[in-house]
This record gives C-alpha cells, structure tokens and sequence, in this order.
C-alpha cells in the first residue's frame, strides 16, 4: 500500500514538473528600458513583452514598482498574433513613459501577468539615472554630428533683470536660436524654480519665428517659455536650465575617392541625414534684495503698483437686511499671493464669509488683473452704525517706498426692522372692547367648571409636543454657535470646505480636458491640487512645495501609499503642464482619476484622524 501511494506522489510532482516546464517554454514575459541609461529631468520607457504559443492572451497585469519614477502615460498596449506552419503566436506589448528625477542607480521589480492560470513574471531591470545628461554609450550619440551642428543652434535663457527685491516679478524666457533645418522633438527637462512662485505667459501662435542677432549671428529665433517670476525667499536664487531634444538634418559628403562618387559630392548631389541632439540652456541666478524696513501695519507682502476702491451698496438699511461691502485691489504684481484688509465693523453688525474673486491677465509681460472681495453685512439693532476706514499698503519698486491706500469711512443708518416694528404702547380704542367704561368688564364669578373629555390622560404625543420646543430651540441655538465660529474663524471654514472646492475644480478640468486644451487643463488641476492643500494644510502659498505637502500630509496620518500618489498626481501635472505633447488623452484621464481618488482618500484619513 505504501508503495503503490509513493508511486502516485512521484507521477504527480514529475507531472507538476512537466507541465511547468512546457508553461515556461509556452511563454515568456521580459521587462526592457530604452534607453537604460538617462539624465535627471528626462524620460525613459518600459516595455514589458509577453510572448505565447498560441492565441490566449494573458490578463490582470501587475505592474512593478515605479519607486521614484513618475509614470507619464501608460500602459499602452500593442498586440500581434502571427501563423507559421500552421501553428499560431502572440506578442502584447505593455509600454510605460516615465520620468526619471534623481540620480542614482534604481531597480525595477518584476512585474506579472495570468495566464493559462499560472502566473508569468519578468526580471528586474535596472535603470541607471545621472545627474544632467547622460554619458552616451559607443554608436549611440554622432560626435561628429555635435561638432557639425556647433553654434548653429543654441537655447538660451534670459531674464529682464537679475536683481529685484522680495515678491518684485522678474520675467524670464526661453529662447532656441537656430540657423539649421530643425524640429523640437521634446523638453527633456523642465526648468525649476525653487524659491519663486511661477505664472506662465501664453505664447503667440506665429507661422514663421524672427529672425534675431545674436553674438553677432543671424538666427531665426523662437520662444519655447515665458514665466513670470516672484521671489518668496531672500538670498541668491537660481533658475535651473532648460533641456531639449532636437531633430537636426545635416547634410554629409561621400568621402570616397573613387571619382565617380567624387562626382556626386557635388553640393546638389549632398546626402541628408536626421540626427537628435540634446541642447541645454545656462541656470540664471537671481539675487533677491529684502523689502526695506518700515512697513506699515497691515502691510500684507503685496509688490507692485495698485489702487484699492471699496464701497457698499446701501448706506440705509433696515434692521436684520443685508449690505454687501465691495473692495478691490486693481494694478500689476502678484496679485494670488497679497491679502485684502479686513473690515473692522462693530460687535452687532454680523460679517459674513468674503467672496474672493480674481481676474489675472498675462499680457504685456506682466502679472496683472484684479483680486476683489464682497462681504455681507448684516445689522441686527438700529440706530448709526460706522465701518471705518480700511487700508491697503503695497511696496511699489518703482519708488523704493511703501504707498498706503485707504477707503472712505461708511456710516450706516439702520432703522428698524419688521421684528421691532411693532410696540407695547399705543394701542387704538378700536382694539380694546368698552363696556360703557374706561376699563374692560372684569367677570367676578369663574362660573361651573367641568373637566374636560380624556383630561389627565398624558400620552407620548402629549410629551413630545412638550418637549420638541425646548429641543428645538438647543439645536438652533448650537449650530448657530456653530456657524458663528465657523464664519469667525476663516481657516477653519476653508479647512471644511476644501473638499468640496476641489471637486468643482476638477470638475471644471474635467470639462478643459473634453474641449481638447490639454495645457489649461493642467494647468487648472495642479491649481486644484495646490489650493486644496493650502486650505486643507492651512499653509501659506509662499511656502508651498510638493515636499513639504508631503511632510504635513504624513504627520497628519496619511498612508504611505495615498502620500505616493499624491506625489505622482502633482509630479505628472506639473511635468505634463510643461511638455504637453508628452501624454495621450487616456493618460490626461488617467491622472483626473488619480487626483480624484487620492483626494478622496486623504479626506477618509483626515475624518478618521
């Protein structure tokens, strides 16, 4: 008996074993990069290739672990299926666009794929990522095509000025100056800004670039980005470079000595060939004076030249109506990053929310528009009640001075409103019944009384009409304490209401991204993202960066996997602002779906913390 079971276990591990061994050689799955070895700020991909046997396709993909890359699109399918001598096979290609940031040497795990009901797993690869660009490798790069190309093509960053004060705007731009055939194939990487708050300028459509004169060259001249700059820190700051890749034709000479090649080294018979070179601009340094000592108080770190209007709509207003206070800061500067003043009302005339509206134009070479706020003022007594003066103080770098800006005073005539119109004195004899006399007839004998049907029976109904009132009134009265802390304190409502917010951003990127303005739409979802951690982080936009929103979100709780997220989510729609023919529409939705998901997440951790 013991014989025969030993029998069966060997037959069925060595049918295992067989049936493994002719699934390995039924399919594989190989993980690639191209290239394998990239400079910090460029992109790579990943192919992972599964090959088979037959028609049957593998399912539920398992990526690996990106780690510090950031996925720009992906994945992206392509299939093949091909029969010779009448057996058939099949190759799906997986590709992944991604963007390397630090230097280093990174290992990509293996990723997986079912099929058959077995499970098909690749090797790690490893990505070799160097600071700037890489060294490339023998054949890869055209030395002589460099050297051909020389001072025929440059890419140049300038910036109007390299000294200017705390918050002053300094404009930088982006030039690539060209004397060759050429086409832009891509940013390899985007220039950073650390220590500036950015507003990019919409670039003009031309049909044919400038020319212009540089080092005393002719070049044609065409601008790749213009951003308006606002120093948040003192000190010496830099603006890294600008990377590109450029399809160059170069035209080559047959270096045969035979004469009858010789003929054709003629300059019409010359030979055009398409290389890709790499081209990076100088980082600028900036350096950024502090503001001058003796700004007045109140003086909410607004640069620039403004003027400041306020008013209110009725000046007469009956107990209990509204007013709508208006104030507008109107001029050029950075004008999402100054504070409005606060009216100062008194304690009875209750101060609603502001609504903060901002209108930015990018014309002219600066940052201009205007932030305006309406307020609801609400008076509860009558009588005269008075807003005073309100001040706005701004640094005007023109004249190396402070300016203070103040609206008029408002005085506020309240009269009474319905609830205090009426009055205990003063009634009409109309309303009072005489009876031959001054006074109503007194009836001196109560008469028989009789208890009435079902009295002293006190049922539930009796106790609930008893005490929904006092309930009633403690409900009321909480959340109306409620509400005035709230509307008290403005972070906290911003803090409450940033979910919310958000949604109706992306929402409006939602419908960016179905009109086909892949840059707006970007541009409008890292809005959404940076606004909901200012309010939901309480953390002031001048010292915003993705790494210390990260930091807070972990010390409030958050899971290392939502914090990876997030960090991708930002890290794409930056990237994607910048290089918008990097993505596909299905990566744009993609990442709509990311951002929604990630918040959602992190307002589940935040409730639950």
């Amino acid at each position: 008996m013991f014989l025969r079971y030993s029998i069966a276990s060997w037959v069925l591990c060595l049918t295992l074993l067989v049936s493994r061994t002719l699934l390995a050689q039924d399919a594989t799955f190989i993980a690639s990069v191209d290239p394998d070895r990239v400079g910090a700020g460029e992109q790579f991909q990943l192919h992972l290739t599964f090959s088979g046997n037959s028609t049957t396709l593998p399912s539920g993909l398992k990526p690996p672990d990106f780690g510090k890359f950031v996925v720009i699109s992906g994945p992206n399918t392509s299939q093949s299926i091909q029969f010779i001598n009448m057996r058939a096979s099949v190759q799906l290609v997986y590709s992944y666009v991604l963007y390397a940031r630090e230097p280093g040497t990174y290992t990509l795990g293996p990723a997986s794929v079912e099929y058959k009901g077995s499970t098909v797993r690749t090797e790690p690869v490893k990505v070799v990522v160097e600071k700037g660009k890489p060294a490339p490798k023998a054949g890869e790069q055209d030395a002589g095509a460099a050297q051909a190309v020389g001072d025929n093509i440059v890419l140049v960053a300038t910036a109007d000025r390299k000294r200017v004060r705390l918050g002053e705007q300094v404009t930088v731009t982006w030039k690539i100056y060209y004397r060759v055939a050429t086409s832009l194939s891509r940013i390899s990487k985007i220039p950073t800004f650390e220590g500036f708050w950015g507003e990019d300028f919409e670039l003009p459509k031309q049909a044919e670039p400038p020319t212009e004169t540089l080092n005393g060259k002719q070049y044609r001249a065409a601008v790749l980005k213009r951003t308006a700059l606002f120093p948040s820190q003192v000190g010496r700051l830099q603006v890294g470079p600008m990377e590109l890749v450029a399809a160059v034709q170069l035209r080559t000479h047959n270096r045969s000595r035979d004469p009858f090649d010789q003929f054709f080294n003629d300059p019409f018979f010359q030979n055009v060939q398409t290389v890709e070179l790499s081209f990076a601009s100088e980082p600028l340094t900036i350096t950024v004076d502090p503001l001058p000592p003796g700004a007045p108080e109140g003086f909410g770190n607004a640069v620039g030249r403004y003027a400041f209007t306020a008013s209110v709509d009725k000046q007469e207003v009956k107990a209990g109506d509204a007013v709508t206070l208006r104030m507008a800061v109107k001029g050029t500067g950075n004008l999402k990053l100054l504070t409005l003043p606060k009216p100062v009302v008194p304690g009875d005339l209750e101060m609603f929310e502001p609504k903060v509206t901002e209108e930015i134009s990018r014309e002219g070479g600066a940052v201009s528009g205007t932030k305006s706020a309406e307020i609801v003022l609400v008076p509860r007594n009558e009588g005269r009640r008075v807003i005073e003066p309100m001040r706005f103080s701004y640094f005007d770098p023109s004249k190396g001075s402070y300016v203070t800006l103040s609206s008029p005073r408002f005085e506020l005539k309240v009269l009474p409103g319905r609830e205090l119109a009426m009055s205990a004195e003063g009634f009409s004899k109309e309303d009072v019944r005489l009876l031959g006399q001054d006074i109503r007839f007194l009836k001196l004998d109560a008469g028989d009384l009789e208890p009435a049907e079902g009295a002293g029976r006190f049922g539930m109904a009796s106790w609930a009409l008893l005490l929904l009132p006092p309930l009633a009134f403690v409900g009321a009265y909480v959340a109306r304490r409620r509400m005035e802390r709230i509307y008290g304190d403005l972070p906290t409502l911003r803090f409450e209401r940033a979910g919310r917010e958000v949604s109706k951003r992306l929402q409006q990127a939602k419908k960016l991204l179905a009109q086909g303005n892949g840059e707006q739409y970007h541009a409008e979802l890292l809005r959404a993202l940076m606004s909901y951690f200012e309010h939901k982080l309480r953390m002031p936009k001048a010292s915003m960066s993705s790494e210390e929103i990260l930091a807070r979100l972990a010390t409030k709780g958050v899971q290392e996997e939502i914090l990876a997220g997030v960090r991708q989510c930002m890290e794409r729609a930056e990237y994607a602002r910048y290089a918008p023919g990097a993505d596909t529409r299905e990566a744009r939705q993609d990442l709509l779906g990311a951002a929604s998901r990630a918040i959602e997440a992190i307002e589940q951790s935040f409730k639950r913390s």
